[in-house]
C-alpha cells in the first residue's frame, strides 16, 4: 500500500469519529494492521499532519488532533469571517445557470443529509457557491477548516440532531441568491455557522463534564 492510500483510510476514519481526538497512531500497530513497513506509515503520516489532522511530536509518536473548545470557537470565527467574505464575493457572478447548478447540488445534499455522506454533500453545497468568488486561496483555507471541524463533528455526535435547520439553512442561503441580495445571504450564513458551532461546542462541554 502506497502512503497516499494509507492516508486515505485513515482519514476517512478520522472524520467519520472512529478515530477520536486525541487518539494515539502507532507506527508499529498501524504497519502491522496495514501489511507494511513504517516508511509508508511515517510518510501517511506527515501527509495528514499537513493537513492539520495529525500531530507529530518529537519523541512521541503521531496522534489524532484534539483542540480544546476555545480553540474548536476560534476556527468557527475563523470560518464565519472567510466565508461569509466568500460569499459575499461570490454574489455579483452568480448567473442564472450557476443558481440552477447550486440547487442542483443542493437537492443532492438533501439525499446524502442521512447518510455518511452528509460532509460531502455539505461541502458541495458551500463549495458550489464559493469558487464563483475566484479565491482558490481562500477556498483552500476554507477546507482545511472544515475538515478539522468535521473530526470534532463526527467525534461528538453533533450533525445528526441538528440536520433539519441545516437543511432549512441551505434553501435560505439559495433563496437570498436568487434574490440577489448579499447581505442577507450572508446573514443566513453566519447563522448557519454560529448554530453548527453552538451545537458541537455544547456537545463538547457536556461530554467533558460528564466525564
Amino acid at each position: 500500500m502506497t502512503p497516499e492510500t494509507i492516508a486515505a483510510e485513515l482519514r476517512r476514519e478520522l472524520q467519520a469519529g472512529i478515530l477520536r481526538p486525541g487518539a494515539d497512531l502507532s507506527q508499529v500497530q498501524l504497519a502491522e494492521r496495514f501489511g507494511v513497513s513504517r516508511i509508508p506509515i511515517r510518510d501517511a503520516l506527515r501527509i495528514l499532519a499537513g493537513e492539520g489532522l495529525v500531530a507529530i511530536e518529537v519523541n512521541r509518536g503521531a496522534r489524532a488532533i484534539s483542540l480544546t473548545p476555545g480553540e474548536v470557537r476560534e476556527i468557527y470565527d475563523l470560518r464565519i469571517l472567510l466565508e461569509c467574505d466568500c460569499l459575499r464575493r461570490a454574489v455579483p457572478a452568480i448567473s442564472p445557470a450557476n443558481l440552477r447548478e447550486i440547487e442542483r447540488v443542493r437537492l443532492k445534499s438533501d439525499l446524502d443529509a442521512g447518510g455518511p455522506g452528509w460532509a460531502e454533500g455539505d461541502w458541495a453545497f458551500h463549495r458550489a457557491i464559493y469558487q464563483l468568488a475566484v479565491r482558490p486561496r481562500q477556498l483552500a483555507m476554507i477546507e482545511a477548516l472544515r475538515r478539522t471541524c468535521l473530526l470534532f463533528v463526527s467525534a461528538y455526535s453533533s450533525m445528526p440532531a441538528k440536520k433539519p435547520r441545516w437543511l432549512d439553512d441551505h434553501r435560505m442561503i439559495l433563496q437570498q441568491l436568487r434574490r440577489g441580495d448579499a447581505e442577507h445571504a450572508v446573514l443566513a450564513l453566519q447563522r448557519h455557522l454560529e448554530g453548527a458551532a453552538r451545537h458541537l461546542l455544547q456537545r463538547m462541554t457536556g461530554s467533558r463534564s460528564k466525564s
